[in-house]
């Protein structure tokens, strides 16, 4: 377990600050105290629109869930 890694996208500058990712996966998402917006933790800019990461296998439900949550549908997880 562990080994497979995912990749999660973030269109960071269209979030709307609700919490739901960071409630639902803690492990990976954080409220940024200065814009009120989410953090990806550990993601990188793939451009000027996205934010990527890697999780591990075992973060990916908990990811799904903060992805389908999301008011504004900006969160994508692909396996």
């Amino acid at each position: 377990m562990g080994t497979k890694k995912i990749t999660i996208s973030h269109k960071r500058k269209d979030c709307i600050g609700c919490g739901s990712c960071a409630l639902l996966a803690k492990g990976c998402w954080s409220m940024n105290g200065e814009d009120g917006k989410s953090d990806l933790r550990g993601a990188q800019w793939k451009n000027e629109e996205f934010m990527v990461a890697q999780i591990d296998e075992d973060e990916l439900e908990e990811n799904k869930k903060a992805a389908d949550a999301c008011p504004v549908n900006i969160i994508r997880v692909s396996e």
